[in-house]
């Protein structure tokens, strides 16, 4: 069967769509759940004595535990790349750590490699986290994907991403619009910043009204 240039072209787009699977925080409470529960050795069996008082114990910690997860802020999950000016064939790379030399001289083993993705689990704190990768061999025509979440800590995690020499694109993902409003005009600062995704059950510009780069909402359906 022929495949068509068109169909091989379409088939290869990449994007940032930001059509993210919703990874709720209730896999991470089962996961807490299932190690709360589970059963430790049997307090009956060592003494003969009863242990009923473990159990409310166990379920008022089963409890606690369930609810700080439900409100732990989960990190994007790899978002789909897509991008309908992108008709080439080459390859997305990913990673869930800033990489070093060791880990980008690995792809010069992979042709055409167009996109490096970074999904880190929070922002690195300042410049000598991310100093390894600028200083290491970046594969020739690659861009640089990086999707953070939340909001920095300090100006030294935003200001850090400003000393990448690099083709970057940025996209913050927020539960909602920042308490300290001048952390909008940090943003604006941010060059390699493409776009401020923000999770919500009510889309609105509330509390972003200052913020100049391009902004969407993700609403989670159950």
């Amino acid at each position: 069967m022929r495949v068509s240039p068109i169909a091989l072209a379409t088939a290869s787009l990449l994007v940032l769509s930001l059509v993210l699977a919703p990874a709720p925080a209730c896999a991470a409470a089962a996961d807490s759940s299932a190690a709360a529960s589970t059963p430790a050795a049997s307090p009956t069996a060592a003494t003969g004595a009863p242990a009923a008082s473990a159990r409310p114990q166990d379920a008022k910690a089963r409890t606690a535990s369930e609810a700080g997860a439900a409100h732990m802020y989960i990190r994007p999950p790899v978002p789909l790349l897509i991008d309908p000016t992108d008709l080439g064939l080459g390859a997305t790379v990913v990673f869930d750590h800033i990489p070093d030399a060791h880990d980008l001289g690995n792809l010069s083993y992979l042709p055409s490699v167009q996109h490096v993705v970074l999904t880190l689990p929070a922002w690195p704190e300042d410049f000598s986290k991310i100093e390894p990768m600028q200083l290491s061999l970046f594969p020739e025509g690659a861009d640089l994907i990086v999707v953070l979440p939340g909001y920095p800590r300090t100006h030294a995690a935003i200001a850090a991403w400003n000393l990448v020499h690099r083709p970057l694109r940025m996209v913050v993902v927020v539960p909602g619009p920042p308490s300290d409003r001048s952390m909008i005009t940090e943003l604006n600062a941010l060059r390699g910043l493409e776009r401020v995704v923000c999770d919500t059950q009510e889309p609105s510009r509330s509390g972003f009204e200052r913020l100049q780069k391009p902004l969407s909402f993700r609403v989670f359906r159950p």
